[in-house]
């Protein structure tokens, strides 16, 4: 991410300054503001019989580590254009768009907060091969994915998936909820999720980076975060990272993940349910 420390145009002095409800960076001399923009990029999103096509990264931030097929738009181009364009050099894949999947955020050292555009994209031809920015390109089954670092490339697996399964007859349905957990901690400077007692955790069939939705009965807070596994049987439940701003110690939360079923599934299906006590400790739990 660049900083400045002089002004680009006529090399003066910067000074914070109050504008638009924002202090930023300005020129007393020729005007000029820093505007602390969102890189802009794209991510393409390639299912085929279930599985997902993933990229080896051979560049930083994260290199060495597995994520979807993205890059950087140009300036003449559109992002539909440089989705294809960045999918084939990185797999050699061509293909066509057949979805707009969402616009997500990820915050990086790098780049600062880059803006991602995601696309559901059908691949047409080409022979599967890594680029130059890629270690190795692989399609892996949907239930055997590796490590993904990048939250806004997992939830773009997870709401791409959600629009392939809708046109199938797929639903989403509760699958776990935890609920009268008493916040035990809150750590600000940490990686953002929501720590969970071990022993809860796995009688809530959910494991160590399941996505959550954590409700707070106190003060109404809604947030999306990830688990981490505390130690069982420890009672803890800490609201880590930009979390521990959405709650106070002794707050009651509920905590929710959910699954993708077809319909005739779905109506058969209990969630785990699992209830606590004052001391954090499992009072009911029920299917």
């Amino acid at each position: 991410m660049k900083s400045y420390k002089f002004c680009p145009f006529c090399k003066s002095n910067l000074y914070m300054k109050k504008q638009d409800s924002r202090t930023r960076l300005s020129c007393r001399k020729c005007g000029w503001v820093h505007y602390a923009n969102p890189l802009s990029s794209v991510v393409a999103f390639v299912c085929n019989n279930d599985k997902i096509l993933l990229i080896k990264r051979n560049v930083s931030p994260r290199k060495g580590t597995w994520a979807l097929p993205s890059g950087f738009i140009e300036e003449d181009e559109l992002p539909s254009e440089a989705v294809l364009r960045e999918l084939q050099e990185e797999t050699h894949i061509k293909g066509v768009i057949r979805d707009l999947i969402g616009v997500y955020t990820e915050s990086t050292v790098t780049y600062g907060t880059v803006l991602l555009i995601a696309y559901s994209i059908e691949s047409i031809g080409g022979k599967l091969k890594h680029g130059s920015d890629t270690q190795a390109v692989k399609f892996f089954p949907i239930n055997k994915l590796p490590t993904i670092p990048f939250r806004s490339h997992r939830m773009i697996i997870i709401d791409g998936l959600m629009k392939k399964q809708q046109k199938r007859g797929l639903i989403e349905v509760l699958k776990s909820k935890i609920t009268k957990a008493t916040v035990t901690h809150t750590q600000l400077f940490y990686r953002g999720s929501m720590g969970i007692d071990g022993a809860v955790m796995k009688a809530a069939h959910l494991i160590p980076g399941e996505k959550v939705q954590v409700l707070n009965y106190d003060n109404g807070e809604r947030l999306e975060t990830y688990t981490i596994e505390e130690r069982a049987g420890s009672g803890k439940f800490v609201l880590y990272g930009p979390a521990s701003q959405k709650g106070k110690i002794g707050d009651k939360l509920c905590i929710l993940s959910y699954t993708i079923l077809n319909t005739e599934e779905a109506k058969k299906f209990r969630p785990h349910v699992v209830i606590l006590d004052e001391r954090n400790k499992i009072k009911r739990k029920h299917t």
